[in-house]
């Protein structure tokens, strides 16, 4: 009988022995490290990140007067008005967000640049917003 698992599915077994694995560990970075190497987690963050950057290039033209404006700041060190930008940079993640201070109170997302200039959108913060 042929397996109904994909081989980047683990089957119910490995989920489980996965599972304790995790346990094991007291140290809670440790604890992370294993679960974000498991290959399913690391797929789900490269789908993730593209859907990010597919948005991201989708609301491009929505936020034209931003990047104008951001851009004029930073040419200008206009520390007044980057004061005024978004503080969730997620710097860690490479991603900045360009839209004026408190804009995600609507739950619409944060629209920005990538440290390689390219466009990207997403809704939440992370954990370096701290």
């Amino acid at each position: 009988m042929e397996s109904q698992h994909s081989s980047s599915t683990p089957s119910s077994s490995e989920t489980l022995r996965r599972r304790n694995r995790v346990r094991d560990y007291p140290d809670a970075h440790a604890r992370i490290e294993l679960v974000m190497s498991d290959p399913a987690v690391r797929d789900l963050v490269q789908k993730v990140g593209e859907e990010e950057e597919r948005l991201g290039t989708l609301l491009s033209g929505i936020y034209r007067t931003e990047v104008a404006r951001w851009n004029e700041a930073l040419r200008e060190a206009d520390s007044e008005l980057l004061s005024q930008i978004c503080p969730a940079k997620h710097g860690r993640h490479g991603r900045i967000c360009l839209l004026d201070e408190g804009h995600d109170s609507d739950a619409g997302p944060h629209w920005g640049r990538t440290t390689a200039g390219r466009p990207v959108a997403w809704l939440g913060s992370a954990p370096d917003d701290d």
